[in-house]
């Protein structure tokens, strides 16, 4: 061997590959992934049935949750389920069609690689590409106006429910969902602002999905303290406190000496009296509802009962701010300063029993800045599906409010872009031109698979739609899955938001350019 050749001490049984064949690899392992959630795509669909190591089952065509259940031990493949995850939290939608668009970008790579087109060239033209992709798809998307704000809403929940399996109940969520996100909705620097953790979703199995409703209010997943409080209170004045209503005991030892019987009595009645002034001191503020982060005894319930208060323990810290951002109550942690000013209100605060168990609503909340949707099905897979439906809606709904764009759907976003950018590769030429015409036929993945799933021939409606589809002049066509047509998008309401359909295309080819860049794939071997 010669002194200036070049090597590297690797452990033994290190597996190493160089060049094409770590790219290949790569590319394997991405489009595995991807032909896993092929057929989940778009209205029509399938279920992935999923069972982990303890037997629990999941039933879902949720692109998000069958790569969170499965067992991935690729490297590669792990770093796709990552970029699934990215923009599940990022938007909450698009985790299919993100995974398919990085798989079509690589099958492309794997193709320009066949053609000895170098790694470099491919992924400055993947770049140059979504540069350009940025620029146009502003360009071209729609502004969101006070006309068309109702109907553009309910198209985006529309849109993003209608893979899910909600059956006839979709128009019921989409309701709730526009709902729900108009209760929330406020400003932050003459912005429009969202925050999703202020819509608690509460899930029970037991009645048909028709039972999900909206509640201007939060439940609590408990039941009132004892059975000598009062159920239901109209009118309610709320108090909610960080403290106990009980004798705390010390956090060390001590002993008292008694040497009379009477002393013992009075020792008693002073525990008691403690208890007492507290919970007077809650009824002198006008509460009639108590909500407490910590115990109460037997002593203090039966000072409530005498003043016919409505007490619930041992309440979460993250429901108590649920309660407090609802009825306007202020968490109060020294009880006897508590004073009117503290309290919260609700038309109704009441248990109920739901699915088996106790519950206690609080409802009729004046313009709660929290709100509760109770999620019902018949059973734990039917909710937990419903769960994720539901989710998905309100991330796409938050998406557009606060970046007010929308795009065709049905695959007319992706084929007016790919026109466009194809007419961008001719003017940069060169090697180049084939890589940005490679990713500009990646685009197309989406389009074609909503065709496939949906029973059609996607060689025939691709043709048909790249002959008719012109933005410019406000030709929004696309691809209906439901009814199997090529239909106006805008009036048909199949519209996208275009942050989320930006934040799939940047992501994608982010990680595609990472990928194509490894020309050293080196994997250690466990002992």
């Amino acid at each position: 061997m010669s002194l200036n050749q070049p090597y590297l001490v690797l452990k033994e049984n290190t597996q190493q590959l160089k060049g094409k064949d770590a790219l290949k690899t790569n590319i394997e392992a991405i489009k595995a992934i991807a032909e896993t959630i092929r057929t989940t795509l778009g209205p029509k669909g399938l279920n992935k049935m999923l069972v982990d190591s303890l037997g629990d089952i999941t039933i879902t065509s949720d692109g998000s949750k069958i790569l969170e259940e499965l067992s991935i031990d690729n490297p590669t493949a792990k770093m796709i389920v990552d970029l699934a995850k990215t923009i599940h939290k990022n938007v909450g939608d698009g985790s299919s069609s993100v995974v398919l668009f990085i798989g079509a970008l690589m099958d492309k790579a794997d193709e320009m690689i066949s053609m000895n087109l170098a790694p470099t060239i491919i992924y400055e033209g993947y770049l140059k590409a979504i540069k350009f992709l940025k620029q146009e798809i502003n360009n071209i998307s729609k502004k969101v106006t006070p006309e068309n704000t109702d109907f553009v809403k309910s198209s985006i929940v529309q849109t993003a429910l209608r893979s899910k399996s909600l059956m006839d109940a979709q128009d019921l969520f989409t309701n709730i969902i526009v709902d729900a996100i108009s209760k929330i909705q406020e400003n932050r620097a003459d912005k429009p602002y969202i925050d999703l953790d202020n819509i608690q979703i509460i899930k029970k199995e037991g009645e048909g999905l028709h039972s999900t409703r909206l509640v201007d209010g939060i439940i609590i997943d408990k039941e009132v303290v004892s059975p000598i409080l009062p159920k239901t209170i109209q009118n309610a004045k709320i108090a909610l406190l960080n403290g106990a209503l009980e004798i705390v005991k010390t956090d060390f030892s001590s002993e008292i000496q008694i040497s009379d019987p009477e002393e013992i009595q009075k020792f008693l009645e002073q525990e008691e009296n403690m208890i007492r002034v507290l919970i007077e001191s809650i009824h002198s503020s006008g509460a009639n509802v108590v909500f407490c982060q910590k115990g109460i005894d037997e002593t203090a319930q039966h000072f409530l009962s005498k003043y016919g208060i409505l007490a619930v323990r041992r309440v979460k810290n993250s429901d108590m701010q649920k309660i407090a951002k609802a009825t306007g109550a202020k968490i109060v942690t020294q009880i006897k300063d508590l004073t009117s000013s503290d309290l919260g209100t609700a038309g109704i605060v009441s248990e109920r029993k739901i699915g088996g168990d106790n519950m206690v609503f609080i409802e009729h909340c004046h313009n709660p800045k929290a709100i509760t949707i109770l999620v019902r099905g018949g059973t734990e897979t039917g909710v937990n599906d419903a769960e994720r439906s539901l989710k998905n809606g309100l991330s796409a709904l938050k998406s557009l409010i606060e970046v007010p764009r929308f795009v065709g759907g049905g695959g007319s976003i992706e084929i007016e872009l790919r026109k466009r950018i194809l007419q961008y590769a001719e003017k940069v030429g060169g090697k180049q031109q084939i890589s940005i015409e490679s990713f500009a036929d990646a685009l197309e993945i989406v389009p074609t698979i909503l065709i496939e799933n949906s029973g059609n021939d996607p060689l025939d409606i691709l043709t048909s739609l790249r002959s008719q589809v012109d933005y410019s002049q406000n030709k929004w066509f696309g691809f209906d899955a439901i009814s199997r047509n090529i239909v106006d998008v805008q009036k048909a309401g199949i519209i996208d938001s275009m942050e989320i359909k930006w934040q799939i295309y940047n992501l994608a080819t982010e990680l595609a350019v990472i990928f194509i860049r490894i020309d050293d794939y080196i994997k250690a071997k466990g002992k």
